[in-house]
């Protein structure tokens, strides 16, 4: 039993002490750990090396093992020779870097590199291993074993003497508990081998002594590098892949010295393969412990995926190609977005649920792009039987996702709303697509096979989703700077329009008054008889024509209305009704009348109140003129707040895309139209701090209507 356990620890021990010197070694720790680390890892490690092949080779009895055996001799002795001078190097070091953290100096680099002198005593030890007994390691080395433990008793010391002092000097109580169990391992490894070489020859003290000293120069190896790296002296990167499969290696040896006997012991009296009893018990240990459970899960999913690096390296390339998008369109970038998806990644569909800022869910946008090929699709019974469900799935998918940052896997939702949902669109991927003002979701549906990701994967896609996501809203922000830069546009050209044409008509309505005087005069003076009657009449009647259309004009560029006074509304509008009456008779349009707020009086003249539903009332008989039964109805309502004024045509009505714009200057699709009625109307109801919207479809009519704030008298 004591023989499997020498064996036991000196193989863990070189484990350990080869998956931290390949960790020191990688290309991302060379640069930063330190040349006395790896020494003195290194040095632990061949100590080791050497001893398991001493255990490995000594029983055996032919040539290959007596020479396999040789060399482990010498690889004993390089060990035990490095690891003094390591440990000495790294004692003057700390003691440098401590008084000093300036950089080494080349005086400081010459004198390390003096302390590996010793290694010198490899030439006469290999001629002592070649030339000695076989076999017995003691006897061969004799000869330089006072020099090996006067130069170890030295370094020993010298080391024990710098860290007593640091470990005295250090403000710092865990330095100081570390110079101290560093010291005293020191002084116990130079008394075990100083005991060793002493007693070897007494076999009662013989294996005990060797039991301790195999694994003596692990310890003060271990307490430096793990202080080192855990009060980050050094920025060390630890290797996953390394350390699981250290860890790995360690528990198969074990199992082979520990367990593996006692398997064999119990069949001669059970008769049980063992081997399966263990995978047994691991895979239930692996079920039972939950991160367990998670790692394998992972681990597996990502082994069993035949297209991971093809996944990984799709997601590179997509996401270099988001960055580099330039269409000024959402509609375009979202379905380019989801073809590109479905194509990379081999899907059936994928769907890309989209909600504009401040919008209710119920208004999202759907861009959903299909696999073109019928016969790669698989139409299953139990998706037909969920179609009817398929809007209130998307809607519960898209409440929950646009409250989450983790993506919905199918099958591990832990809700069974959001599973049948799932299962109704048969959708087995849904990523939230939050960012900002952008919000919305990605579902991916795959018919050929249930799509499953591993985590690392499903992390890459959701931060490509991010990333869209980013998109987006660089180009939502996009838009409104340009919209801002067109309007701010606009009022200054309608400001300065508005200036111009205050002053032209300022200066055009003094000569039209002296025409108008001159031309009444004359008609005074002509004869009613006279054929000139009819001509100066004319002059004087175009006059007035032109002084309306200044006055219009002056009324346009005038400020905002800053009078308080009070209104009644109705009362306005059944004025207006009697005026455009004959108008829309002409017309063969219906004008009717709901009033039902008799008594509501808003703050604005008279003529502002009549400016505005002039405008509605007679835009709205000539845009339904020319349909068949053609009506316009305007109806008025009121609560305790404001007034309320729809004017409703039932002619072929505005199309969405001009809707956004109908509101502005010098926009207008009537031939003989000034584009500046609408405009006016709008600006109006501002100026009463009231508002307009218009609703309007293709060929279902428009309502425009007018919000006002009630005033008291």
């Amino acid at each position: 039993m004591l023989e499997r356990l020498e064996w036991l620890l000196v193989g863990l021990s070189g484990l350990f002490e080869l998956v931290l010197l390949l960790l020191l070694c990688q290309p991302i720790n060379r640069k930063y750990a330190a040349p006395w680390l790896k020494w003195l890892v290194g040095g632990a490690f061949l100590f080791h090396l050497g001893y398991f092949g001493r255990l490995f080779f000594f029983h055996e009895k032919t040539d290959a093992a007596h020479v396999g055996d040789r060399a482990a001799m010498f690889v004993l002795c390089c060990g035990l020779l490095i690891m003094p001078s390591a440990m000495l190097h790294a004692a003057l070091h700390l003691r440098t870097s401590l008084r000093s953290p300036s950089p080494a100096t080349a005086h400081h680099s010459r004198l390390y590199w003096t302390l590996y002198l010793p290694l010198g005593l490899l030439l006469p030890a290999l001629y002592q291993i070649l030339t000695g007994p076989r076999g017995d390691f003691m006897e061969s080395v004799q000869p330089i074993q006072p020099i090996y433990i006067g130069w170890l008793a030295t370094a020993n010391a010298i080391c024990t003497i710098i860290f007593i002092y640091i470990s005295i000097s250090t403000p710092y109580p865990n330095r100081r508990r570390f110079f101290v169990w560093i010291s005293s391992l020191l002084i116990l490894f130079t008394i075990a081998a100083t005991a060793y070489v002493l007693l070897a020859d007494r076999p009662e003290w013989e294996y005990p002594l060797r039991i301790g000293l195999a694994i003596a120069p692990l310890l003060p190896s271990v307490v430096l590098v793990c202080y080192v790296i855990s009060n980050r002296l050094l920025p060390v990167v630890f290797e996953q892949t390394t350390v699981y499969g250290g860890v790995l290696v360690g528990g198969l040896f074990t199992h082979q010295l520990l367990a593996q006997p006692v398997a064999n012991r119990l069949r001669s009296y059970i008769n049980v393969d063992f081997v399966v009893l263990e995978l047994a018990v691991v895979v239930l240990l692996i079920y039972w412990i939950k991160p367990l459970r998670r790692r394998a899960s992972e681990s597996l999913r990502f082994l069993m995926s035949p297209k991971a690096f093809q996944v990984r390296d799709a997601i590179r390339e997509l996401a270099l190609e988001v960055t580099q998008q330039t269409s000024p369109d959402i509609q375009a970038r979202c379905e380019w977005f989801a073809e590109q998806l479905r194509n990379r990644f081999e899907l059936t569909w994928v769907r890309i649920l989209y909600l504009d800022a401040m919008a209710p869910i119920e208004s999202y946008r759907d861009f959903r792009v299909q696999d073109p090929d019928p016969s790669r699709v698989r139409v299953s019974p139990y998706k037909a039987s969920y179609a009817e469900h398929q809007p209130k799935a998307v809607l519960d998918l898209l409440r929950t996702l646009v409250s989450r940052t983790l993506p919905l896997e199918r099958g591990g939702t832990n809700s069974k709303e959001l599973e049948e949902a799932m299962d109704a669109l048969d959708c087995d991927v849904a990523f939230p697509m939050n960012y900002q003002s952008i919000r919305g979701a990605i579902l991916f549906g795959n018919d050929k096979s249930f799509l499953q990701l591993a985590d690392e994967q499903l992390t890459s896609l959701l931060v490509l989703v991010d990333q869209f996501a980013a998109t987006l809203q660089n180009l939502h922000e996009e838009r409104l700077r340009r919209s801002m830069e067109r309007d701010l546009f606009q009022k200054e050209k309608l400001s300065t329009l508005g200036m111009i044409s205050g002053t032209l008509a300022h200066e055009l309505r003094n000569p039209l008054s002296s025409i108008r005087t001159i031309a009444s005069l004359i008609a005074e003076e002509t004869p009613t008889d006279s054929p000139h009657q009819h001509d100066v009449n004319m002059i004087v009647s175009e006059v007035d024509r032109l002084h309306l259309t200044l006055q219009r004009v002056l009324e346009f560029a005038r400020l905002p209305e800053e009078s308080n006074s009070g209104s009644e509304p109705d009362r306005i509008i059944s004025k207006i009704g009697s005026i455009l009456s004959y108008y829309a008779l002409q017309r063969g349009v219906v004008l009717e009348f709901e009033l039902g707020a008799a008594h509501a009086i808003v703050a604005g003249s008279e003529q502002t109140l009549n400016e505005v539903f002039m405008n509605l009332v007679k835009n709205a008989i000539e845009a339904c003129a020319e349909c068949a039964q053609a009506k316009v109805k305007v109806i008025t309502s009121m609560n305790d707040e404001s007034f309320q004024a729809s004017v409703i045509d039932n002619g072929k009505g505005i199309a969405p895309d001009d809707q956004d714009c109908i509101f502005d200057a010098f926009v207008t699709y009537k031939e003989s139209g000034t584009g500046l009625g609408l405009y006016i109307v709008r600006e109006r109801v501002q100026e009463l701090g009231g508002s307009i919207q218009l609703h309007s479809s293709p060929n279902a009519g428009a309502t425009f209507k007018v919000t006002l704030p009630r005033t008291k008298k």
